[in-house]
């Protein structure tokens, strides 16, 4: 049973870490360059934020959800004296920890007031991508995207860490079948 839980979560943490590595150093530079390119799929970075945005609230929804999923399973695992490494620091739930804060913090402080902004900026200029670089609402929406940037990027990491412990396991029990072997 614990090998097959611990399987079933390390894939889940895989996949999870190789959606968040993806749509942000594969994705959404790729979106932005097509909108620099002025590309006919993506002839704007209106365009390209309407693209990846989805996207990047759905992995906000996906972290919160497979966080507490991996919490759970860590602590069923943990009661049934199995631990990854970095067991006494509890690096892998600190992980998940942050990777879930970090999540919950795009998802319910800055997406909204990120879309908001994108909002007064297109109905101020007539789409997003025509606002003035210098109004002081589009320097705030510039700051509040670097900030979410990071915390993705804070987010990634620690979900990385999470994968990592979780990739070492080793039981604090002897096995009983192995002493009397």
């Amino acid at each position: 049973m614990n090998r097959i839980v611990k399987s079933s979560a390390l894939v889940v943490t895989s996949l999870w870490v190789g959606v968040l590595f993806c749509l942000g150093f594969i994705v959404a530079p790729y979106l932005f360059v097509l909108a620099a390119k002025k590309s006919p799929s993506v002839p704007n970075t209106g365009v390209a934020a309407d693209l990846i945005g989805p996207l990047l609230y759905s992995s906000d929804v996906i972290s919160l959800v497979v966080g507490v999923g991996l919490v759970a399973t860590l602590v069923f695992l943990r009661r049934r004296g199995e631990v990854p490494l970095g067991s006494r620091l509890f690096l892998a739930e600190l992980g998940v920890g942050v990777a879930a804060i970090c999540a919950a913090v795009n998802y319910w402080w800055f997406a909204p007031r990120l879309k908001d902004l994108q909002g007064q900026l297109a109905d101020r200029y007539g789409a997003f991508h025509q606002a003035d670089k210098a109004d002081p609402l589009f320097v705030q929406f510039n700051g509040l995207h670097q900030s979410s940037t990071t915390l993705f990027l804070v987010g990634l990491a620690a979900a990385l860490v999470c994968l990592v412990c979780m990739t070492q396991f080793r039981s604090r029990r002897p096995n009983p079948q192995a002493a009397t072997a």
